[in-house]
């Protein structure tokens, strides 16, 4: 009997139970893109100098053009000069960030040269975009040139160092 009393209270009951339990839905998505690549296509080499008098400086423009100050003269035998060069290739308009030192050290035994490095790239390094639309392949050409200080004091050799040029996706 309290049974038959207690169900018609319970089915009262269950319309408001309902209401206090809602659900939603979501999708799952996942978008894959071709990885990143980089090839160096050209190393930066400013070429063969006569050591200076007194001061000067060598630079190598970010399109390979070479120009001296002061007591620094351009030989034209040796390397060619030229700007370094890499191609980052993968997913066409993607956003990625580029990494350039901006100056690396050139040695020669006990001696060293710093280089205070350029890029071709306009606005951030942080900011730059492949070539191409989605779902095709993008590039981005990377230039580096740089300049060097010299002083009277600069001991000859040949100062050889590493340019590392890194990027990656935003």
């Amino acid at each position: 009997m309290l049974l038959r009393r207690l169900c018609p209270a319970l089915a009262l009951l269950l319309p408001h139970a309902a209401l206090a339990q809602v659900a939603e839905t979501a999708t799952g998505s996942l978008t894959i893109v071709q990885p990143l690549t980089i090839t160096k296509d050209a190393d930066l080499r400013f070429g063969s100098i006569v050591k200076p008098w007194t001061t000067g400086s060598v630079a190598i423009s970010t399109t390979g053009a070479r120009s001296v100050t002061d007591g620094v003269q351009a030989l034209s035998a040796g390397d060619t000069p030229q700007a370094a060069r890499f191609t980052v290739a993968g997913a066409g308009g993607r956003a990625l960030s580029i990494q350039i030192p901006p100056v690396i050290t050139l040695s020669s035994g006990t001696h060293a040269l710093l280089v205070t490095t350029t890029s071709n790239l306009t606005g951030a390094l942080a900011a730059q975009v492949l070539s191409g639309s989605p779902k095709t392949a993008g590039s981005l050409e990377v230039r580096v040139g740089g300049s060097v200080a010299l002083a009277s004091t600069t001991q000859p050799g040949n100062y050889t160092g590493v340019l590392t040029v890194s990027a990656a996706y935003n």
